[in-house]
């Protein structure tokens, strides 16, 4: 949990709810805190404490330069990523774990990679036969042209490789263009400019691996102007419904398109898809191959309305991974 991008808080909250949730009767619980340098990690039951305070003079005693042999000179088992984001999500530290021969939970290093891209999983999405927003990508020589020559107003602009709605802006306004390109560009070298669709936001949580199980769907009423970072972490300000409220036909079409869109990724282990309706179409904005874990957060949610606990949807995202 922690680690080296603009989710660190974020990862800190999942990794905390996980330890929390595990099974103390089935699991030796072994917390490792990256912290936000990436550069040094806390580990045992200090880094569980310590989440929120690495700067405290304590904690930095037990900082240790990050190597594999943390993890196999204590003779870990099983990896349980909680890590989100760039480093975390994007198949980096599965590929270190790979390379040190220990297992982890979630999708492998070409999945996570492909689907933290929002550009090259949308192109792959496109070619499975499934709807995305129209969208361009835009570089800083680029000229704003190109953006009205494509869109009007409103438009979603962000960086393609972050998630939790990091460095996103909706534009109503051609005076705003600029400020949120600005914000993009803090977190990426590109920008990803798309039409926003004023429709249904749906999410599905997806289990397993060949044999897949699709969790019932959430729709997400924002009271911002979308559902934006905080709205995804403070529950005053947004609305979680589930199931959605989304007739029965509708819905199997939209888990059936999450299903193609977790398959057509390589997606592995457990997962969500984001999803907005409009006109009965369904159109996919992401992928995440390591959903937010927080005590809030949408994938447990739905977990507990298909009758899973936190604990078992754990048990189960370590079962989809043991070697």
């Amino acid at each position: 949990m922690g680690g080296n991008s603009s989710e660190y808080e974020i990862s800190l909250m999942s990794g905390r709810e996980v330890i929390k949730n595990l099974n103390p009767n089935k699991y030796n619980i072994f917390p490792v805190n990256i912290n936000r340098d990436g550069k040094n990690w806390q580990i045992g039951k200090s880094a569980t404490l310590s989440y929120h305070s690495s700067t405290d003079k304590k904690v930095k005693s037990i900082n240790k330069t990050i190597n594999a042999s943390i993890l196999t000179d204590n003779k870990i088992d099983i990896v349980f990523i909680a890590l989100h984001g760039p480093n975390g999500e994007d198949g980096r530290v599965q590929g270190f774990l790979e390379l040190a021969g220990i297992p982890y939970t979630g999708s492998k290093v070409l999945s996570s990679a492909i689907a933290m891209d929002k550009v090259l999983s949308r192109q792959i999405l496109e070619k499975t036969g499934l709807k995305v927003p129209k969208y361009l990508i835009y570089k800083k020589n680029d000229t704003l042209n190109i953006i009205w020559q494509k869109f009007k107003l409103p438009i979603i602009v962000k960086p393609p490789d972050q998630g939790s709605s990091v460095g996103i802006t909706k534009v109503v306004n051609k005076k705003n263009l600029k400020s949120a390109l600005r914000k993009a560009f803090k977190y990426s070298s590109m920008a990803l400019v798309e039409e926003f669709i004023e429709g249904t936001e749906i999410t599905s949580g997806i289990l397993g691996n060949d044999k897949l199980v699709v969790l019932p769907l959430i729709e997400i009423v924002s009271k911002n102007d979308f559902f934006d970072y905080e709205a995804k972490y403070n529950e005053l300000k947004c609305d979680e419904i589930c199931p959605a409220r989304i007739n029965k036909k509708l819905s199997k079409k939209a888990q059936d398109v999450a299903k193609k869109a977790y398959q057509a990724l390589g997606c592995k282990g457990f997962g969500r898809v984001d999803m907005i309706i409009k006109d009965g179409n369904i159109y996919i904005l992401e992928v995440n191959t390591i959903p937010g874990l927080t005590a809030v957060s949408l994938l447990p949610k739905a977990a507990r309305e298909a009758g899973i606990s936190y604990s078992k949807l754990l048990d189960k995202i370590i079962s989809y991974s043991a070697p």
